[in-house]
């Protein structure tokens, strides 16, 4: 055990700093100092590192025992930050030097003491602990310890977001010369990944994906066990830490790589399908509600409880709501035919139809015509090798991603080996397809709505924000007197009224400044333009989704190992060591290149809007010249929001946000 306990210690590091060097760049974990004296040992942590001036500071210093490496708990300590005048004289380190800072606290139960301080001035700080009890050596003199911290001149964030401002005019102007001269399309890849025959082997075996799904069962049974029964503290709960900083962040890159495949693989979509097959139901979900108004409206309601309440940072919560998913799941299997329950009724499966359509691999026929002649739909109905597509799907009739999950059951079923993977152009689907529907539309331009409003919640200035608009609320009138039911409230309405009806209305208008310069070429109607033109929509959300969960991956995923120590040392018969909580504080990439990493994001996607737009409004208009003027308003539009979304990412993240 203390061999599995050394190796997992060694492995933990090697593994963060294998990450760190892929990166690239320094990783922002809280550079340390230490000195060691009188059997005592004082680290000190900065964040940010290095510091930056006029900008809030956390210096934390943790205090251990040399011999048996254990935390001083509760013991008195003064901590003093001082300004030295004069760097190049040592003996100024002791004398001629301007005191800023002074505090006496004790330490907490992990031995860390806590400052915060803005530093006004750039320049080299001495930082003076002292610890007072007497107790803590033979002397009874106490201890004291200097340590000298630089503070660098801070970064200028307003300027770095006038540039990225400034790149996405020059793609807006770049965009519209681009359009005006009549870009090509690109072309799509004639690679056909079934022409593999250890990938073809793998789509037909019938035992590949219940393995996953059976497997990934077993976790997620794990991590509801984890969220009802374990610590609730989300920062150190297992459940929390997997699903919402791992599995979310990751789900959404995945879509735009792969489309649908988590949905090959998930194990609540696994027991509504394994219940329709057990029992067989006959009946067919109700036509009238055969669309995606039900899931989109479930998942708008799930974020804003999760604003409210914070779900993704309380372990019950997150444990009953993954109970409350699997047991609908199940009911749907029970009275529904097929994977009902995914395709109309998962909370989150709008969301992964819309950025699945981003996706650059592709299932369809080979050739439409073998399937024409082929009377016998087996790809549909399924036969003694294959059971037919779950999400009520023909293939020679799929123009998009939004449903297929790449289950390979048409290609098991399939007698004509008709069927292709194929990789073609990003965000292709936007202007491809010619299923587009009002629900997918109204959800795309709600997820913009949703992403800004989420993003801006987790804001250090939303408190502000918050609080003057607490006092527009007209709380007097209507009687209630409790400052937590004017703050629900309060936010209830300017989500519902910036994901629902603002960032949709916008859109909505832009469709009709969009009409009017069509003028009389224009045989859409309104409804029809906002439909169309709403695609474009899709990678304003997608890439604030991206940016924000980004930050979120390489901030805080390092805190699973930790977290993961504690779980298996609990409820297991051996230790992997002592967890170490510091790491928790350890960010996967310096902050300056995350940052840049999301600004990246924002450009590469405004572009696939620009693109997308081109495409569409040379598809759906008569004329070249009505395309253009049809179009502009909606660039404008585009603009606007992605303007918006880097406004939102130079903002300090609260660090009262725990996700």
């Amino acid at each position: 055990m203390i061999f599995l306990s050394k190796a997992f210690r060694q492995i933990k590091y090697a593994l963060l700093l294998s990450v760190i060097c892929m990166a690239g760049l320094a990783s922002s974990v809280q550079a340390y100092t230490a000195m060691e004296t009188k059997g005592y040992k004082i680290q000190v942590f900065t964040d940010p590192d290095p510091l930056k001036a006029q900008k809030e500071s956390l210096i934390t210093l943790k205090i251990l025992r040399t011999g048996d490496k254990t935390p001083v708990v509760g013991e008195p300590i003064k901590v003093s930050i001082n300004s030295i005048a004069d760097a190049s004289d040592d003996a100024n380190l002791e004398r001629n030097h301007l005191i800023m800072l002074e505090k006496t606290g004790k330490t907490d139960i992990f031995g860390n003491y806590e400052l915060k301080n803005i530093f006004q001035k750039t320049g080299l700080y001495q930082i003076k602990a002292e610890l007072l009890s007497s107790d803590m050596n033979a002397s009874g003199t106490g201890i004291s310890m200097g340590f000298v911290l630089k503070v660098n001149p801070s970064d200028n964030p307003g300027l770095r977001m006038i540039f990225i401002l400034f790149l996405i005019l020059i793609i807006t102007c770049a965009g519209i010369v681009l359009i005006k001269f009549k870009i090509k399309n690109p072309g799509t890849s004639g690679i056909n990944f079934l022409d593999s025959p250890i990938i073809k082997r793998i789509f037909k075996a019938s035992y590949i994906q219940p393995f996953v799904q059976f497997v990934l069962l077993i976790f997620l049974f794990i991590f509801i066990f984890l969220a009802f029964f374990d610590i609730q503290d989300s920062a150190k709960n297992l459940s929390v830490i997997i699903i919402w900083t791992i599995w979310w962040a990751g789900i959404i890159f995945a879509f735009v790589l792969a489309g649908r495949l988590w949905c090959f693989m998930c194990p609540v979509g696994a027991v509504s399908e394994w219940a329709s097959r057990i029992f067989q139901p006959l009946r067919a979900f109700p036509a009238s509600l055969q669309n995606m108004w039900i899931a989109n409206t479930l998942f708008v309601f799930l974020t804003w409880l999760d604003i409210q309440i914070g779900v993704v940072r309380n372990p019950l919560v997150t444990g009953l709501l993954l109970t409350a998913v699997i047991i609908a799941a199940v009911i749907s299997g029970l009275v529904y035919q097929r994977r009902t329950f995914c395709r109309y009724l998962c909370p989150i499966g709008g969301l992964i139809g819309i950025y699945s359509l981003f996706s650059p691999i592709e299932l369809r026929s080979k050739d439409l015509e073998i399937c024409r002649l082929h009377k016998r739909k087996d790809c549909y109905l399924g036969n003694k090798n294959g059971l037919g597509c779950p999400m009520f799907e023909l293939v020679p009739e799929i123009d998009n991603n939004k449903a297929c999950n790449f289950c390979g059951e048409c290609i098991k079923s399939c007698p004509k080996d008709n069927i292709s993977i194929r990789v073609r152009s990003f965000f292709k689907d936007a202007w491809g397809t010619k299923k587009k529907s009002l629900d997918d539309t109204v959800f795309i331009v709600v997820l913009v709505g949703l992403a800004i409003f989420v993003t801006g919640d987790m804001l250090e200035p939303w408190s502000v924000w918050m609080e003057s608009a607490m006092k527009l609320f007209p709380a007097d009138l209507l009687g209630i007197q409790y400052q937590y039911v004017i703050e629900v409230l309060t936010k209830s309405f300017l989500y519902f009224l910036i994901s629902l009806f603002l960032i949709p209305g916008l859109i909505l208008i832009s469709a009709s400044v969009s009409n009017l310069l069509a003028g009389k070429e224009n045989h859409n109607g309104l409804k029809q333009t906002f439909i169309t033109f709403g695609f474009m929509f899709i990678p304003v959300g997608l890439s604030m989704h991206l940016a924000h969960n980004l930050g979120h991956l390489l901030n805080e995923s390092a805190k699973v190992i930790p977290a993961l120590q504690r779980t298996i040392n609990r409820y297991l018969p051996f230790s992997l060591g002592e967890p170490d909580w510091q790491m928790a504080s350890v960010s996967l990439a310096d902050p300056l290149f995350i940052y840049w990493m999301q600004m990246t994001l924002f450009l590469i996607f405004y572009g696939f809007s620009i693109l997308a737009g081109y495409r569409l409004a040379i598809k759906n208009y008569s004329s070249p010249q009505t395309a253009f003027r049809a179009l502009m308003p909606m660039i404008f539009m585009v603009a606007v929001l992605m303007a918006v979304n880097v406004y939102l990412l130079n903002l300090p993240m609260a660090p009262r946000h725990i996700h």
